[in-house]
């Protein structure tokens, strides 16, 4: 619960909120997605109950139903011998352990997610949190243990310009022996065209600044306003954003990954 209230905090400093704002447009805003399952039910039912009518205008507005009662007995059985099978073929016999079975079972989403960025950049658990955080200038080099008892001596030697495709050449030295590896310039897009602002009847747009990490329509799709269309991650929360409006779907500016200001466009839907 303590996250709901962080989230939901953020969200109204961002969007310049307040208490009478909130429950005059909740059917509409679009709330974090912890806010939302919070009011659905899905973590329990609070001692005091609900606020109301903040939670009917909420769940109505997304054609949500409340969960009645505790959350879990309305769970099914879950096979945790299936699912490690399931995720062993899928990622590896010797990659899967009893701890990543449960976590796949806690959170399915967050998991995919990790399991789809180990596959780009590899195990990286030994690294200390700091590198990880913070990537090495030119000419800072570091000592890490990536194996038992054996340790490793990393230096970034250089970093190219960004180059046509959007990648930089780095140079680094493993114990010594150098190494030439292409990366993809994440913030060579910053410099790229503004998008388009939502505003226009019909516009969906980005509630702050954000990642886009997911869209549940396409083009051509008919959607319910209020209906989920999309979801930011922004300052550790996902956010669902609902549709403005009832109607087809008329474009799509965005995919999954793309990093959004606030207000940009993000589709368009006609009425």
């Amino acid at each position: 619960s303590s996250k709901v209230v962080g989230d939901l905090a953020q969200f109204m400093v961002a969007q310049n909120l307040d208490a009478k704002s909130i429950l005059d447009q909740a059917d509409t805003l679009p709330f974090p997605e912890s806010v939302v399952q919070y009011l659905r039910g899905e973590i329990g039912v609070p001692p005091g109950g609900f606020p109301e009518p903040l939670r009917t205008k909420v769940l109505s507005g997304r054609g949500l139903e409340p969960i009645e009662g505790r959350p879990g007995a309305q769970l099914g059985s879950y096979d945790f011998d299936e699912a490690a099978e399931q995720l062993r073929s899928k990622y590896g016999k010797d990659v899967i352990s009893d701890k990543d079975v449960l976590s796949h079972a806690l959170y399915p989403q967050v998991f995919a997610d990790w399991k789809t960025y180990e596959s780009a950049y590899g195990e990286i658990s030994s690294l200390p949190t700091d590198l990880f955080l913070n990537p090495l200038e030119e000419g800072e080099e570091v000592e890490v243990e990536l194996t038992p008892g054996k340790q490793t001596l990393i230096r970034l030697v250089s970093s190219s310009d960004t180059r046509e495709d959007g990648t930089r050449l780095i140079a680094f030295e493993v114990n010594g022996e150098r190494w030439f590896i292409p990366v993809t310039d994440q913030s060579a897009t910053s410099s790229g065209p503004a998008r388009e602002k939502a505003g226009e009847p019909g516009t969906v747009g980005s509630p702050m600044p954000g990642v886009i990490v997911g869209i549940k329509v396409k083009v051509g799709d008919e959607v319910k306003e209020g209906e989920p269309v999309a979801t930011l991650s922004a300052m550790k929360m996902e956010t669902v954003i609902p549709a403005t409006a009832s109607g087809k779907v008329e474009r799509v500016l965005v995919n999954i990954g793309d990093k959004v200001e606030g207000d940009d466009l993000l589709m368009a839907i006609s009425s």
